[in-house]
């Protein structure tokens, strides 16, 4: 069933936004807020200029202004750079399987995530941006996949559930690796505090 990793996902990151998160974070009302409208917003599709469209796009492509409107132009290149890196992997992912479907050695969404969720932990070091790169990576990606295939007069939606699957399940991956990440640095610093206790106790 397409969407099905997107709508279960996104609903348990919409209910840890409302309810979990620590309701002072300036960035929560926000983030919910996208997160409801792509939700509500996915099924829907619309004509535009010559390719077809989720709406969900809209609420996607609002979320990225605003997230890096007030970024620093150093930064905003570099995101600009790495988010560029990650569309090319996606458009040359989904060209290679088109045209050679053999490698796709098992489910292509996972496989592409993972693509993804890895580039993304190479080029950049900051989880907001990483996801900020892959989102923006993605959809890009999946907008110039459909610009080339219509010049084919082959019809392809952007942002589909497909895409939304896909997206989803790398954010999924970044957002489990980071809390892995966030737990290591707690136990590092908890067992460097207790060895220089035991340095003061023996001195």
């Amino acid at each position: 069933m397409e969407g099905l990793y997107f709508y279960w996902l996104a609903w348990i990151g919409w209910i840890w936004l409302t309810f979990i998160m620590d309701k002072n974070d300036p960035n929560r009302s926000r983030w919910a807020v996208c997160l409801l409208a792509v939700i509500f917003a996915a099924p829907y599709t619309v004509d535009l200029l010559f390719f077809e469209c989720h709406l969900s796009v809209f609420a996607i492509a609002f979320f990225i202004f605003s997230e890096t409107r007030k970024k620093r132009t150093g930064s905003f290149l570099y995101l600009f750079l790495t988010s560029f890196i990650v569309m090319l992997a996606y458009t040359s992912f989904l060209m290679f399987e088109l045209f050679d479907p053999v490698w796709v050695l098992f489910d292509r969404k996972i496989m592409l995530g993972a693509a993804g969720f890895y580039l993304a932990i190479l080029l950049h070091k900051d989880y907001h941006n990483r996801m900020l790169s892959l989102i923006t990576g993605f959809l890009q990606g999946d907008i110039l996949f459909s610009v080339v295939l219509s010049q084919f007069n082959f019809p392809y939606a952007v942002a589909s559930m497909t895409f939304m699957d896909i997206t989803f399940i790398s954010m999924g991956m970044l957002i489990a690796w980071s809390a892995v990440e966030s737990i290591i640095a707690v136990m590092s610093k908890s067992t460097l505090n207790e060895a220089e206790g035991e340095e003061q106790k023996t001195s």
